[in-house]
C-alpha cells in the first residue's frame, strides 16, 4: 500500500528544482514548515536520503534523491494524464463503448456505423465483438457490454429495452437461371414443393421458420448451412430457394454465380434492428450520443 501522497511528491520535487525549501514554497505560494514536513514525511515513509543538507548551500540531491526524482516526474505526469482523461469521463467527451453486434448484421453496417460515430467523437472508443442473439441478450443482462446491434427477435426481450432502428422485410431468392426468377414477386404458398437451403443461424432460423409455418408450408430442405454467403452461392448453384431479410449489395456469389431477388407478395412479419441496451442502466451522454447517432446512420442521415 502506497502511504505517500502526490502532494509530498510535487513538494519534493519542487524543492529539487529550485534548490531549497524557502524557494520551492514561495514558487508554491505554500509556508516553507508544510514543505519541511512533507520532505520529512516522505524521507520517512520511503526510507530514503533525498537531499544533503548544508547550511551554506542549502539542498542538494543525494543519489537516492536523484534516483527518486525520476520517478517522481514520472508518477506526476501520469496523474496528470489521469486527471485529463477523468474530466473528459466527467464531461462525457471520453470513454468506450462496449458494442455487441449480431454476426449477420455485423458485415452490413459495423464498420461503416463505428467509423463514422468516432471521426465526430474521436475521444470515444468502440470496442465491438460479434455474438448470437441470445448470447447478446445474456451479454446485456450481465453488464459485460453496454449496448448491441441486433435483431428484436430470436432471445427473451426481458429486462432490455430497445431503439428501433430499421425495419426489415423478408424476401426469397432464387437462382438467376430459376423458372421463377423472371418474377418480381410471389407468394410463399408457390414455394411449397421447392427445395429450400436454410439459413441456420441461431435466431434466423427461427424467424424464417416461422415465416413457413406461417403460410402452412414445409419446402424440403436441401442444403442447410449458417453462413449467409453460403446459402446464397448454394441457391446459385440450384440447390433451390431461401429466404433472407439482409441483401448484400451485388447479386453475384462468392463462386461468381447470380441470384434473383424476389419480393413477398401478402402480409408477412417484418424483422426490426434494433439498439438494445439493459433497462435501468446509466445511459450517459456517450450512450446517448451514440444511440442518436445510430439513429441518424440508419435512416440515411450520416
Amino acid at each position: 500500500m502506497v502511504r505517500f501522497t502526490l502532494r509530498q511528491c510535487t513538494y519534493f520535487r519542487a524543492v529539487a528544482e529550485h534548490g531549497g525549501i524557502a524557494q520551492a514554497a514561495r514558487a508554491l505560494n505554500i509556508s516553507q514548515p508544510s514543505v519541511s514536513q512533507a520532505l520529512e514525511k516522505l524521507e520517512d515513509v520511503t526510507g530514503l536520503v533525498l537531499f544533503d543538507r548544508h547550511h551554506a548551500r542549502g539542498l542538494t540531491l543525494t543519489l537516492q534523491g536523484r534516483i527518486f526524482l525520476k520517478h517522481v516526474t514520472q508518477l506526476e505526469d501520469q496523474a496528470s494524464q489521469v486527471e485529463r482523461e477523468a474530466a473528459g469521463l466527467a464531461a462525457e467527451t471520453a470513454g468506450e463503448i462496449r458494442l455487441g453486434i449480431f454476426w449477420t448484421l455485423a458485415p452490413f453496417y459495423a464498420p461503416s456505423l463505428i467509423q463514422k460515430f468516432t471521426k465526430k467523437v474521436p475521444g470515444v472508443s468502440i470496442l465491438q465483438q460479434e455474438m448470437s442473439l441470445a448470447d447478446l441478450a445474456h451479454a446485456l443482462r450481465q453488464g459485460t457490454i453496454d449496448l448491441a446491434l441486433t435483431y428484436d427477435r430470436g432471445a427473451e426481450p426481458e429486462g432490455l429495452a430497445f431503439t428501433e432502428l430499421a425495419v426489415l422485410h423478408p424476401m426469397v431468392v432464387v437462382a438467376e437461371d430459376h423458372p421463377l426468377a423472371g418474377r418480381r414477386s410471389i407468394r410463399l404458398a408457390e414455394l411449397a414443393h421447392e427445395p429450400y437451403v436454410m439459413l441456420d443461424a441461431p435466431g434466423s432460423r427461427t424467424y424464417f421458420e416461422g415465416l413457413l409455418a406461417e403460410n402452412s408450408i414445409a419446402p424440403p430442405i436441401s442444403y442447410v448451412s449458417n453462413s449467409l454467403e453460403s446459402v446464397r452461392s448454394a441457391v446459385a448453384a440450384g440447390f433451390g430457394f431461401t429466404l433472407l431479410v439482409m441483401r448484400p449489395p451485388t447479386d453475384t456469389t462468392y463462386d461468381g454465380r447470380r441470384v434473383k431477388t424476389l419480393r413477398i407478395e401478402g402480409k408477412v412479419a417484418s424483422l426490426r434492428i434494433v439498439l438494445a441496451s439493459r433497462e435501468g442502466a446509466h445511459r450517459g451522454l456517450i450512450f446517448r450520443h451514440f444511440t442518436q447517432h445510430s439513429v441518424e446512420f440508419f435512416a440515411g442521415g450520416v
